[in-house]
């Protein structure tokens, strides 16, 4: 609350200093700074009412994981919210004592200031909250078994989230647990656990919300639904008599959905290539000194509908490994269609940089630009891995393949081919151009962790 009031202050200073900017006699807007401050002081003080009332700070502790991007529109919500009643404000200021109205447009330069700001503070007052917290979020799993561990594993790259064990009263031969489920309440307070997860038991629901309740109150409880790969972020809860009902999200993207994907990719590509257009260049005279053959690989790849396209990235490889996979193949460390090496010797080491760094998907902005491929979507494929998807799993050819997508932020080429295939159907059966902003949003983080670059 502290760190939202400052940065709607300093937002509403840097609004006013804005306006003398763009004003046509800037030094005698800067002399009426004074007055300007008066007849808009209430934009801090309704900023943390608004925010408030939005329940951004009652909702905090209830959170599995709070993130500045969720937080976004609601951010957003709450400051324009309050842009409008300092204007109200403003204008029965201006009435009642005759300082200077208040300008519309310096107000909107305000608000789009406190988004950022509010926005930048949070994140700052988060991440030093957790450094001086120092440990991750301590979580108890109540469930054994594959799907116990899937859960577990979504958090396997968080370091925010410490998966400390699971309970379970009838575990699955051979997955250890801590204890069963009446144990609870004694391994919460021993193991200083900070929130619980209801997964898959086999004990009987009835009796695991029993003693459940006993828990209710004293330690953060989340629940993961039984169908949850049906699931995704657009999904909604709805109160139906008492009962609560959690909706799938509608499966086929509507033409205005279409259009507002397809906007957003060129004007991101365009941007994009005008942004790392000097990395571009770099890189390619980087690969141009260190290896003999083209800047550029270009390699077929199934897109929309099942239609073969061209995909290019900057050549990480020496030329002709292709010829040499078939020699490869034992040394393949992913399941499926798919080859992947950590240490793969065909790649020479500025290639090493280029797949690190993710530097060598530069190129693949211009097959957005093209039409070929999305900024988001599933992963592109080659034909071969292709033809093996049939099913359920072919719903993920509906849309354009994406240079980054779920499987970017959930562990590129450390997943399985079914996980490749799972979170490509979640994706397409659940698009929201929202969801598109959050992936886009988590995919440097991702880079930058390099977990399964390679």
């Amino acid at each position: 609350m502290v760190s939202d009031f400052v940065c709607l202050s300093l937002a509403l200073v840097v609004g006013l200093f804005i306006l003398a900017g763009l004003s046509n006699a800037p030094d005698n807007a800067l002399s009426q700074l004074g007055s300007n401050l008066a007849g808009q002081f209430t934009f801090p003080f309704v900023g943390v009412v608004s925010l408030g009332l939005y329940g951004l700070y009652s909702q905090q502790r209830r959170r599995f994981r709070p993130t500045t991007f969720g937080d976004l529109a609601k951010t957003g919500h709450a400051v324009a919210v309050a842009a409008f009643l300092t204007l109200g404000f403003g204008v029965l200021i201006h009435r009642a004592t005759g300082l200077a109205e208040v300008n519309p447009a310096q107000l909107a330069a305000t608000a789009l200031t406190a988004l950022v700001a509010v926005l930048a503070g949070r994140a700052c007052v988060r991440s030093i909250s957790h450094g001086v917290r120092g440990r991750a979020i301590r979580v108890l799993v109540v469930g054994s078994g594959m799907m116990a561990q899937r859960i577990g594993s979504y958090f396997t790259d968080d370091p925010g989230v410490d998966v400390v064990g699971a309970v379970d009263d009838d575990p699955v031969p051979g997955h250890a647990v801590l204890g069963g489920i009446d144990d609870l309440p004694d391994l919460c307070e021993r193991l200083a656990i900070d929130r619980v997860l209801i997964g898959f038991s086999r004990t009987h629901p009835s009796e695991t919300i029993e003693r459940l309740r006993a828990l209710h109150g004293q330690v953060a409880i989340s629940v993961v639904p039984r169908y949850f790969e049906l699931l995704s972020c657009r999904s909604q809860v709805e109160e139906i008599s008492g009962l609560p009902v959690i909706d799938v999200a509608p499966p086929h993207l509507s033409p205005s959905a279409r259009l507002a994907k397809r906007t957003v990719d060129v004007v991101g590509a365009a941007v994009g290539l005008l942004v790392l257009s000097p990395v571009l260049l770099a890189s390619a005279l980087a690969i141009k000194v260190s290896s003999k053959g083209p800047v550029l690989f270009r390699q077929v790849r199934q897109g929309q509908d099942g239609r073969p396209f061209t995909m290019y990235k900057l050549r990480s490889m020496e030329t002709g490994a292709e010829q040499q996979r078939a020699s490869l193949d034992p040394e393949n460390e992913v399941d499926g269609p798919l080859f992947k090496m950590r240490d793969d010797p065909r790649v020479f080491p500025i290639g090493t940089f280029l797949r690190h760094s993710s530097f060598d998907e530069i190129p693949q902005l211009f097959n957005v630009l093209r039409g070929d491929m999305s900024l988001v979507g599933p992963r592109p494929f080659i034909l071969e891995e292709a033809e093996q998807i049939d099913g359920w799993a072919a719903r993920r050819f509906e849309v354009r393949p994406g240079i980054t997508g779920l499987w970017q932020v959930s562990g590129r080429n450390d997943l399985t081919f079914d996980d490749l295939r799972r979170l490509d159907y979640v994706y397409v059966a659940s698009w929201s151009l929202w969801w598109d902003m959050r992936i886009m949003w988590h995919t440097p983080a991702s880079v930058l962790r390099r977990r399964g670059a390679y």
